[in-house]
């Protein structure tokens, strides 16, 4: 199945993928009516944490307005 794939290394902090999910889901710019959350973390290794409902992962529209590749689309591969 296609997921979306997170790099939180990547991410800037923009919150472009919370506006343009709410506006998706929504059909407004509400970072509270997004489905992805970016949450930003003190003292931690990475500055910010991406958390996705797997609901929107077919529609992948964080993936596709995210300019700092930090949400991919790609595909689990699940080996036995």
């Amino acid at each position: 199945p296609n997921t979306i794939i997170s790099d939180a290394a990547k991410c800037a902090g923009c919150l472009s993928c919370m506006l343009y999910c709410s506006f998706k889901f929504e059909g407004m710019f509400k970072l509270s009516a997004s489905r992805i959350k970016v949450k930003r973390l003190v003292g931690q290794p990475s500055e910010f944490e991406l958390a996705s409902n797997n609901s929107s992962a077919k529609v992948y529209i964080c993936a596709r307005y995210c300019r700092y590749e930090a949400l991919t689309r790609g595909k689990v591969v699940i080996s036995n």
